[in-house]
């Protein structure tokens, strides 16, 4: 029984680190697009963050939806 218990504790823990760490990827790649200046490293960036949200679990998703929606800032040149 006790075996069982720390089994189940390792394996939330385990989802836990998972889940902080996808939305923590997110959450860089969003100050890194908001600070850079050259467009084409913006874009590069971009990608990456697409690619990211794009292979990111289901209960993840929402939470890092919320970062990029919060503070996700693009210039006038990339919204054209």
């Amino acid at each position: 029984m006790k075996l069982n218990r720390k089994l189940a504790v390792l394996a939330i823990l385990g989802m836990t680190g998972l889940f902080a760490n996808g939305v923590s990827n997110v959450n860089t790649l969003v100050n890194k697009i908001n600070t850079t200046k050259d467009v084409k490293e913006r874009g590069i960036l971009l990608k990456k963050l697409d690619k990211e949200l794009s292979t990111m679990d289901k209960k993840e998703l929402p939470a890092a939806q919320e970062i990029v929606n919060s503070k996700l800032k693009l210039s006038k040149v990339m919204e054209k």
